[in-house]
């Protein structure tokens, strides 16, 4: 199985088959990955990791390009977070991503860490210039990460600001 990781953290992107555990069936997915832990994701989430898996679905064959990245630290073997890519480069060869990290994970630089890597891996793709992050302009933790990370912030809307990584 294709998997990122940093000294501390591993980056597993989730197949549909996993990503269904993940959404269905978390235990079966932490027995399956050999993980400790469960995870009780919020009904948001459900909803964000079941779109995902819709895309998935339509194009199995690049799902890294659309799924869930399981975020697990190495020192627990726990599940800590996800980061989500949002699709293949479109024509200007953006990629968009999307994270979230469990609140009793939340001011360990897990995400920041793990923005870095996956933003690496992604500039390095032929077909990838930016990697774009969209966040609610009151989530101050989410700036800081993509600040912290090297991300520019480049446009807003009412309710949105966006960050670039070039």
């Amino acid at each position: 199985m294709f998997e990122l990781s940093t000294k501390r953290l591993r980056l597993i992107p989730l197949n549909a088959k996993y990503l269904e555990l993940l959404i269905h069936e978390e235990k079966t997915l932490e027995i399956e990955l050999s993980l400790n832990k469960a995870v009780f994701l919020d009904e948001e989430l459900r909803h964000a990791l079941k779109f995902r898996l819709s895309k998935v679905l339509e194009d199995e064959e690049n799902y890294i390009w659309h799924t869930n990245w399981l975020i697990v630290l190495k020192e627990k073997n726990c599940i800590v977070g996800g980061i989500m890519l949002k699709g293949l480069p479109n024509e200007q060869g953006e990629v968009v991503i999307g994270y979230y990290t469990f609140s009793q994970y939340q001011g360990k630089g897990y995400m920041t860490e793990t923005v870095r890597l996956i933003k690496d891996w992604l500039l390095r793709q032929s077909n990838v210039k930016y990697v774009i992050a969209d966040t609610d302009k009151n989530n101050i933790a989410s700036h800081k990460v993509l600040q912290k990370a090297g991300a520019t912030l480049y446009s807003e809307s009412e309710e949105l600001y966006f960050w670039r990584f070039l």
